[in-house]
């Protein structure tokens, strides 16, 4: 009897994974953009060096879990938090993660298609293939002194104003002595 039940217990989650590995996998191919949650260092660099007022409003493109708006949000309760994620399974993390967090809103929506214009403060996380688009879209959308914090890839036709290393030199790092590698917190203003 307890047999039968781990296998059916076994059975239905193996049925679970497969159907969560199946839609990532075909969401990744409708839109580009793949789940890839942001490292602990980033996280702990935004909310250590962000400096919010009650007056931003900040927006997660592909808020994915929502670990980043979490973060944030609990750092600086005033600001108001908008997280966007075009993928239903990572909206519901995010909606679950922030359940408790009464300045973040999370929404199930392609960002291309979404209103920013009352956004003071982006950040998201993409693949190469999809910055044009996003470089596309906050040109056209982002008022004057707005910020723009994208995390691993530069934003085509946009100039940093900042870059920040993973300050460990871990993960993607070369050999000792040498400037870590990999990805960077990359910082734009408009």
């Amino acid at each position: 009897m307890i047999t039968l039940a781990f296998l059916s217990l076994f059975l239905l989650g193996s049925i679970v994974a497969v159907i969560f590995s199946l839609n990532a996998l075909i969401n990744t191919l409708r839109f580009g953009l793949p789940y890839v949650s942001t490292p602990r260092w980033a996280i702990d660099w935004l909310t250590g060096n962000l400096n919010l007022k009650s007056s931003d409003l900040v927006c997660e493109l592909g808020c994915g879990d929502a670990r980043v708006l979490a973060a944030l949000a609990e750092k600086y309760p005033a600001a108001k938090f908008i997280g966007l994620e075009i993928q239903w399974w990572p909206y519901m993390l995010a909606r679950w993660r922030t359940r408790n967090l009464p300045n973040v809103t999370v929404r199930l929506q392609n960002f291309l298609t979404a209103d920013l214009s009352a956004v003071t403060v982006f950040y998201g996380f993409f693949i190469t293939a999809i910055m044009p688009k996003v470089a596309t879209k906050l040109a056209q959308h982002l008022n004057r002194g707005a910020e723009l914090i994208s995390f691993g890839f530069a934003l085509p036709g946009w100039t940093e104003v900042e870059s920040i290393t993973n300050p460990s030199g871990k993960a993607g790092s070369g050999s000792a002595g040498k400037q870590p590698r990999g990805s960077k917190i990359r910082i734009y203003r408009k």
